[in-house]
């Protein structure tokens, strides 16, 4: 089985502190042989990416060393950017939901194909300007997809996309500690699927350190990991791919246990054989 290792938002902070949180998680992959997958926001704050002085050098000094960068979003100003977030989030993410209920005829314009066409075409030239190539892989912010987005990346010519969370109700008990949420009850299966009217979607499996790992939960969180993941090898079929969601700033909040946390889940993946990592630009290929 292929793993691919992503993590999201690249360029959303141009800080000294953001720049260095990437690097950390960057040179720790090195350390263990790994080309991430970065998500990089094409517009944050509403000014255009390729002329931030901050994040355009670093992404692509650390292309040259084996990493890849692809498209999240556009602003990444709402978590409603591209449709309505997953059902099971709302435990841990009530926000998008109030504020669709709030001002549902302005996301339904939003959520039209001719205006997700359009910051998709904004972003793919922002992100074209910077790496002289288009990306191959699209991820909404926070896993907000709805079927009009499908269509509008269809019509683009994105045809791959990560922006389906498999089982968010585990990320609601590393936020909540409420052990109602802490099961296995997966939204999408454990392998890839097509949705109309062509869109490869990888599922992403959850960011169980988005709330960093706080003190004296490593164990629980490596159990939960484990648990998790044999699921997930359980339920896979031959064409599963396994995409491992992170935030890089979140891991670098409490790193020296995040750290272990995942060199543990990576030790275990590799045990079960799991051991052929790639980029989500070399595993779908060149655009």
């Amino acid at each position: 089985m292929i793993a691919i290792f992503t993590s999201d938002d690249v360029g959303g902070a141009r800080t000294p502190e953001s720049v260095e949180a990437f690097e950390r998680v960057a040179a720790w992959l090195e350390s263990r042989g790994l080309g991430g997958t970065f998500f990089w926001i094409p517009r944050p704050g509403g000014e255009p990416g390729d002329q931030d002085p901050v994040w355009p050098p670093v992404m692509r000094a650390a292309e040259a060393r084996g990493h890849d960068f692809q498209l999240h979003g556009l602003t990444h100003g709402s978590c409603l950017e591209f449709g309505l977030t997953q059902e099971s989030t709302r435990p841990s993410n009530p926000g998008p939901f109030e504020e669709y209920e709030r001002h549902r005829d302005r996301w339904e314009r939003e959520h039209s194909v001719p205006s997700l066409t359009g910051k998709l075409t904004e972003g793919i030239a922002i992100y074209q300007r910077v790496f002289g190539r288009r990306p191959v892989v699209f991820r909404s912010p926070c896993f907000g997809m709805c079927p009009n987005a499908y269509a509008a990346l269809h019509a683009v010519g994105l045809t791959h996309s990560s922006s389906r969370g498999l089982n968010p109700t585990a990320t609601a008990y590393t936020l909540t500690k409420d052990p109602a949420y802490r099961r296995w009850a997966p939204d999408y299966p454990c392998h890839p699927w097509v949705e109309p009217p062509g869109v490869t979607e990888y599922g992403c499996f959850e960011d169980l350190t988005i709330g960093g790992v706080p003190e004296g939960e490593l164990e629980d969180r490596v159990d939960l990991y484990l648990s998790e993941l044999g699921h997930f090898l359980e339920e896979s079929t031959p064409d599963s791919v396994l995409v491992l969601g992170t935030h890089f700033s979140a891991m670098v909040a409490t790193w020296d246990r995040t750290r272990v946390l995942f060199d543990r889940v990576l030790d275990w993946l590799a045990a079960q054989g799991i051991e052929e990592w790639q980029t989500f630009r070399a595993f779908v290929g060149e655009a």
